[in-house]
Formats: structure tokens, sequence, C-alpha cells
């Protein structure tokens, strides 16, 4: 995990003891960053969870692919979508609001509609 740490920064123990609490989690990258790809930094966040607990990449439901507005076309998305098959793709642009509706279809499934209690893990809006 060092080298991953050295790398692209980590996680931080604190981080991944909080997120340990939820039953889902979502990935979200820069599609546009070249110094680490998307499917690069995906690969690296599913190794240091998978080094803290096992059963972390599994709760992982989907992408959030950030920064559509300056990828040049669709084919990075969907090269991203067939590196990770069993993952749901939400392309987005955050800065712009463009497409933040495919961040709420991705995770309405798992939603639980009960009041989150102070120490659960929430998602500020």
């Amino acid at each position: 995990s060092s080298g991953i740490n050295a790398e692209y920064g980590g996680l931080g123990h604190s981080f991944l003891k909080h997120i340990e609490r939820c039953k889902s989690l979502l990935y979200v990258v820069d599609m546009v960053n070249e110094e680490h790809p998307p499917a690069d930094t995906i690969s690296v966040l599913e190794r240091e969870l998978r080094a803290f607990n096992p059963e972390l990449p599994g709760r992982v439901v989907g992408i959030i692919a950030n920064k559509i507005d300056l990828v040049p076309g669709p084919e990075p998305i969907i090269e991203l979508a067939r590196q990770f098959p069993n993952l749901s793709v939400a392309p987005v642009s955050a800065l712009h609001s463009r497409n933040t509706s495919a961040i709420r279809a991705l995770i309405e499934p798992f939603k639980t509609h009960r009041p989150l209690k102070d120490d659960q893990c929430s998602i500020n809006s």
C-alpha cells in the first residue's frame, strides 16, 4: 500500500474507517487526468479498499465519471464501462451540473429511505 500512497496520496486510515460503515460506495473519477487515467485510479482505489477490508470493493455500486464537459467524445466513457462491466457509469460534469440526475439514478436503488443517525454515512447535497 505504500506505493499506492506515494503515487496517489492514499485514502487515509480515518477515511477508510468511516467508509467501512457505509453499505454502498461509489468511485468518483476525473475523466481528463492524464497523469492518473480513470481506469488506473479505480484499480488503485480497489486495491487500497481491499487491503484495508476485503469486503469493501464489493460495496462499490458504480462510477461517477466527472468532467465529461472536457472529454472529446463518448469513447472514454464507453471504454471505462467496458473495463468495469459490473459497475454502472454515470458520466457527469459537476462544474456545469450536467447529467447529475444520473447520480441520483445510480444511487436510488440503494437508498434506505430512513433517516441517518449522526454516526452514519451521509451525502451533503
